[in-house]
């Protein structure tokens, strides 16, 4: 399992790393403080708390890993 910090700053955001997580063909699950959620749920990713970087969590080899994280360079925090 990989994980990556990330920081979503608008709701623009949210819809954009819910569009880059719902296209890829392994489990993208997001952490912050107790909440854990499915990266690919419009429901779940509304509930979290942006204020600061949360945690993504991908279940994937590390090819797969290295596309997810270049696709999603805009929200690296």
């Amino acid at each position: 399992m990989h994980q990556l910090p990330i920081h979503i700053r608008s709701f623009g955001d949210i819809r954009a790393f819910i569009a880059l997580a719902t296209v890829q063909p392994f489990r993208v699950m997001v952490r912050h403080e107790d909440r854990h959620v499915n990266a690919k749920s419009f429901m779940g990713m509304m509930c979290l708390d942006y204020t600061k970087p949360i945690q993504v969590f991908c279940e994937c080899g590390d090819a797969d890993f290295q596309s997810f994280r270049q696709q999603a360079a805009q929200f690296i925090a």
